[in-house]
């Protein structure tokens, strides 16, 4: 948007700031930094502008060596000349429910640099493929930590999130967020999370549950599946219509590092959750047994955990899960999600990848 829709949208904003969730990108014209600046102070928003500190980071991703030290300089000259202010180059991104705004390298610009260091685990090609991609992650606890990874490794250029629950205080014991959160759609806070991490990222919510009448609408057009949410029905749901349309799905939980990987799109013939669950999980009324079940059943779980799960509904209102298993999990994901956007032909997975197995304790001490 220009200056004047940003004064506009400020003075009446669309969205009040507190459920705000979508930056807005400013491009500034001559002669407008002061307006700009002074109705951000009269509006009590915050001001960041580091745009040379990114310049300096771009002119060092495209002439690295350190021979390449005047090529550096000629590079940064010829864009400070090439406008009359640096305030008119790139975006100024605006947070509203910040109250912030940045001033930020453009998009081309923002995701070389920002992805620069990612080479070439990730290759600038295999980048700019990526950026045409669309996945979707169902279900934001896990999910969300899988989402941000996703996001931050620049995975898609669409990123849809599904979810409608809403923050508790018992989440953040693994959640990244904050209790200022509490009671906020975990869609929200999740796009908010990445929109400070790529304010160019399309991102799309859904905050309805998602059933067996609409499964086939949500993953129409997905290049990938997240699949994190705790409702069997709506699992059962997804993986048929992810089957029938070729989508291949990942899921993986905080608990010994459990894994599955359904690679529909390459294997179509592939039964539903490996063939080790049937239509009955979509009608189940224990939705943890379930789950465990799913996990491999009570015996799969950890010690800690199986003791835990008997306490469920006396002494602990919920299935135990931690920040640290939380994120592993995240990992397994976009290692699967990269590879397999990537185009891997992956086998199918079900199992466990356990540090506690690949580390085991020395029964010595």
């Amino acid at each position: 948007m220009d200056f004047e829709r940003f004064a506009t949208a400020v003075a009446s904003p669309p969205v009040p700031a507190g459920e705000s969730w979508r930056p807005a990108c400013v491009q500034l014209a001559a002669g407008e930094k002061d307006r700009f600046l002074e109705l951000c102070h009269d509006r009590g928003i915050g001001v960041s502008d580091t745009i040379g500190r990114q310049l300096a980071e771009l002119a060092v991703a495209r002439f690295p060596a350190p021979r390449q030290a005047a090529e550096r300089s000629r590079f940064a000259e010829h864009v400070t000349a090439s406008v009359a202010d640096l305030a008119e180059l790139g975006l100024w991104v605006y947070l509203p429910w910040a109250a912030q705004v940045a001033h930020l390298l453009g998009p081309g610009e923002y995701l070389e640099v920002v992805t620069n260091r990612n080479r070439d685990k990730i290759t600038r090609a295999e980048q700019e493929l990526l950026r045409a991609k669309r996945v979707a992650v169902l279900g934001l606890s896990v999910g969300a930590e899988a989402a941000v990874v996703i996001a931050q490794e620049h995975l898609c250029g669409h990123l849809v999130l599904a979810d409608f629950d809403r923050l508790e205080l018992s989440n953040l014991n693994r959640l990244g967020a904050s209790f200022t959160s509490i009671g906020q759609p975990k869609t929200k806070i999740t796009a908010r999370r990445i929109a400070a991490i790529d304010p160019y990222l399309e991102v799309t919510l859904v905050e309805d549950e998602v059933t067996a009448a609409n499964a086939g609408q949500f993953i129409s057009g997905l290049d990938l599946l997240v699949e994190e949410c705790d409702g069997p029905a709506a699992k059962y749901s997804v993986r048929q219509a992810a089957q029938a349309a070729g989508v291949s799905v990942v899921y993986a939980a905080d608990e010994r590092g459990f894994l599955s990987i359904e690679p529909y799109r390459m294997r179509p013939g592939l039964p539903l959750f490996h063939g080790l669950a049937g239509p009955d999980l979509a009608v189940s009324a224990d939705r943890l047994a379930a789950l465990v079940e799913w996990l491999g059943g009570p015996a799969a779980l950890s010690g800690r955990s199986r003791h835990s799960v008997t306490l469920i509904g006396t002494e602990l209102a919920g299935y135990p899960q931690l920040a640290s298993e939380a994120r592993y999990a995240a990992g397994q994901i976009g290692h699967v999600a990269r590879r397999m956007l990537l185009g891997e032909d992956l086998p199918p997975f079900h199992g466990h990848l356990d540090l506690v197995d690949l580390i085991p304790a020395n029964d010595s001490i």
